[in-house]
C-alpha cells in the first residue's frame, strides 16, 4: 500500500522555522496597530509653513487683503500667509503630519451684517484636521491672529525725489548725488496708494561712493506715510555720491539764414554759467554752450528779447555760484535789428518739367525783405531764387497720368534764397503755394 503524501500547507505548518517567522510577523503587526491607536506613546511636534485661507465676505468691490510686511508673518509666492502649528498626539501620527494635513482658515472680525470697507481688520484663525491622520490635538497656532488691510489693489508709478545731501567743503568741486533710477512702481491698497504725493530717498552722505536707500512716502502735506502695506517694485535704490569738477562756460547764440554782412550780435544774460560734470565732458564746451539758434527768417527789423531754458550737457548739471542760492535755469537773449529797413518783391511761382505743365494758385507771391535799405531798393524778382518742392508721393501720381489728364495737390512748399550780391538783407517768413495743378502734355 502506498503512503499518503502530506500537502504543502501541512508540511509548511509542521515547520518550526515557518511558525517562528509567522509569529514574529503577527507580533510586529499587532504592535504597529496598537501603537497607532494607543495613547501611551505621546509626542509634541511643530508643523511649519501651514497656509492660511482667508475668505473675505461678499462685496460689490473686487477686494483683496494685504499683509503687514513688518508683522513677521511669512507668505508663499502667491502672498498667502503661512503659520506654524504645534500638535500633540501619537508619535508616529504626528511625526507624519504635513502642512496639507491641517486646514487653517482665517475669519475677519466683522459683524455678519457689516459692510466690508477699505481698512485694517483682525483675523481669527481656526483649524480643521483633514485626511486620514486625525488622531492628534492642535495645541497652538503661531501667530494666533493676523492683521490685514482690505481694499482693492492698485499699482502706480511715481517720480523718485532725490532729497539726499552730500556735505562738501571743496568750493572747486560739486557734490553730485545720482539715483540708479528715476521712477518707481508701488503696489498696495488703493486708498493708501492714493494718499502718496511723493516718493523720496533721503539721508546725509559724508563720502563718495554708492549706497542703498529705502523709499520714503509722503502725502501732499509733506507728512511721512507708514509703508506697512506698500510694496515698491524694488526695495531700495542705489545712491551714488561723487565730487565733480566745475567749469565756467559761456552761453552763446547760433544763427541760421543770417546774411554775412549783418554784424549785429545778440546779448545773453547771464553770459556764462557754472557747469559740473566729468572733465572729459566739460572739455567739449570750452568754446561755449549753445543756448538757442536764431533763424533770421523769423526775425523782423525790430528789437528781439526772449528767455530760453539753459539745457546742460548730458550727465552734467548747472550749479549756483558763490553769490547765488540757486542755479540759473533760464537766460535772456536780446537782439536789436531796429536800424534795418523793410521792403518786398513780387515773385512768380514757376516749375518746369518735361512732359508736364504746372499751374499754381496763387501764381505769384509777395516776398518780404528786411535789411540794408540801399540793397532792398536794388533787389528784383530775378535776384530771388525759388525752389519748388514736389513731394515724392505726388511725383508717383504724375507718372500715372495719361495725356491730357490733370491732378492737383495742396500745400506745396517754396524755398527762397537771395542772390549772393546782397549780404546785408534777408528773406522773412516761409512760403507755400496753396495748390498746384499738373497736366500731362
Amino acid at each position: 500500500m502506498k503512503k499518503n503524501k502530506k500537502s504543502f500547507l501541512s508540511r509548511l505548518f509542521d515547520s518550526n522555522i515557518f511558525l517562528l517567522i509567522l509569529s514574529f510577523i503577527l507580533s510586529f503587526t499587532s504592535w504597529i496597530i496598537v501603537s497607532f491607536v494607543s495613547d501611551t506613546n505621546i509626542k509634541s511636534v511643530n508643523v511649519p509653513n501651514v497656509p492660511v485661507t482667508i475668505n473675505l465676505p461678499d462685496s460689490d468691490f473686487d477686494y483683496t487683503y494685504f499683509i503687514d510686511k513688518y508683522s513677521g508673518v511669512s507668505t508663499n509666492d502667491n502672498g498667502v500667509p503661512l503659520v506654524s502649528v504645534d500638535v500633540k498626539g501619537n508619535a508616529i501620527i504626528v511625526g507624519s503630519l504635513k502642512p496639507d494635513n491641517i486646514t487653517i482658515t482665517g475669519k475677519l472680525n466683522i459683524p455678519d451684517n457689516a459692510v466690508l470697507s477699505p481698512q485694517e481688520y483682525k483675523v481669527t484663525l481656526n483649524y480643521e484636521k483633514t485626511g486620514t491622520l486625525t488622531n492628534y490635538d492642535v495645541e497652538a497656532i503661531t501667530p494666533s491672529t493676523l492683521t490685514v488691510f482690505v481694499d482693492q489693489p492698485l499699482e502706480k508709478e511715481f517720480d523718485i525725489v532725490n532729497s539726499c545731501s552730500f556735505k562738501n567743503d571743496d568750493k572747486d568741486k560739486y557734490a553730485n548725488v545720482t539715483l540708479s533710477q528715476s521712477k518707481i512702481k508701488v503696489t498696495g491698497p488703493e486708498s493708501l496708494i492714493n494718499e502718496i504725493a511723493t516718493v523720496e530717498v533721503h539721508g546725509e552722505i559724508t563720502e563718495e561712493g554708492t549706497s542703498k536707500r529705502d523709499f520714503i512716502y509722503k502725502d501732499k502735506e509733506g507728512r511721512t506715510l507708514e509703508d506697512y502695506y506698500l510694496t515698491p517694485a524694488v526695495e531700495s535704490v542705489d545712491v551714488t555720491a561723487k565730487l565733480l569738477p566745475i567749469a565756467t562756460v559761456n552761453l552763446k547764440v547760433e544763427y541760421k539764414n543770417k546774411p554775412s554782412g549783418v554784424k549785429t550780435q545778440a546779448n545773453v544774460s547771464p553770459s556764462a554759467v557754472r557747469i559740473a560734470g566729468e572733465q572729459s565732458e566739460l572739455d567739449k564746451y570750452k568754446n561755449g554752450l549753445t543756448l538757442t539758434t536764431l533763424d533770421y527768417t523769423d526775425l523782423k527789423n525790430e528789437s528781439f528779447k526772449e528767455d530760453f531754458t539753459i539745457t546742460p550737457p548730458d550727465n552734467c548739471k548747472i550749479v549756483a555760484d558763490g553769490n547765488e542760492k540757486t542755479a540759473p535755469t533760464k537766460a535772456t537773449v536780446s537782439l536789436d535789428l531796429s536800424p534795418y529797413s523793410d521792403g518786398s518783391v513780387s515773385k512768380k511761382i514757376t516749375y518746369e518739367s518735361d512732359g508736364y505743365t504746372y499751374a499754381f494758385t496763387p501764381g505769384e507771391i509777395r516776398v518780404k525783405l528786411y535789411g540794408n535799405e540801399d540793397e532792398i531798393k536794388d533787389i528784383t524778382s530775378d535776384d530771388i531764387k525759388m525752389t519748388v518742392e514736389i513731394p515724392d508721393d505726388f511725383k508717383e501720381k504724375l507718372s500715372e497720368l495719361q495725356t491730357g489728364q490733370s491732378v492737383s495737390r495742396q500745400g506745396i512748399k517754396l524755398q527762397l534764397s537771395l542772390s549772393g550780391d546782397y549780404t546785408e538783407t534777408w528773406i522773412y517768413g516761409s512760403y507755400t503755394a496753396d495748390q498746384v495743378t499738373v497736366t500731362k502734355k
